[in-house]
């Protein structure tokens, strides 16, 4: 259930991550998408708690990334022992590897955001 769940989690702040960016690079305040986010249909603590720090680019550790990046795999490993595709979870943990190489391992699993911050330095 653990693997499972922080599978979901994770994945879910990766696209977390993509809309906080997306919204910046269009001109609209990532504050008020996370205000949006944490009371509309899809609202989650997650976002409430993570997202004002993100915003401010800071990762204050509660879940190390290295510690999400290793749940992902273990349970891509798992889906992949009952023949269960994961697409999204296997982008999810490509995204977090990248962090990792950026010596993020120890920062908030929030701080994968920086990874997608890189990504789009590499192709502007």
């Amino acid at each position: 259930m653990k693997l499972v769940v922080n599978m979901i989690m994770g994945s879910m702040m990766a696209s977390f991550s993509e809309g906080i960016l997306l919204s910046k690079k269009v001109g609209l305040d990532p504050s008020v998408l996370v205000e949006v986010v944490s009371q509309g249909a899809i609202s989650a603590p997650m976002y409430s708690l993570k997202g004002p720090s993100m915003v401010k680019s800071q990762y204050p550790t509660a879940f190390p990334l290295k510690h999400q990046q290793k749940d992902l795999r273990l349970a891509l490993g798992l889906a992949e022992s009952v023949s269960q595709s994961t697409p999204i979870a296997a982008a999810a943990n490509e995204l977090y590897k990248v962090a990792k190489s950026y010596g993020l391992s120890d920062e908030d699993f929030s701080a994968v955001i920086e990874a997608l911050k890189a990504k789009s330095q590499d192709t502007a």
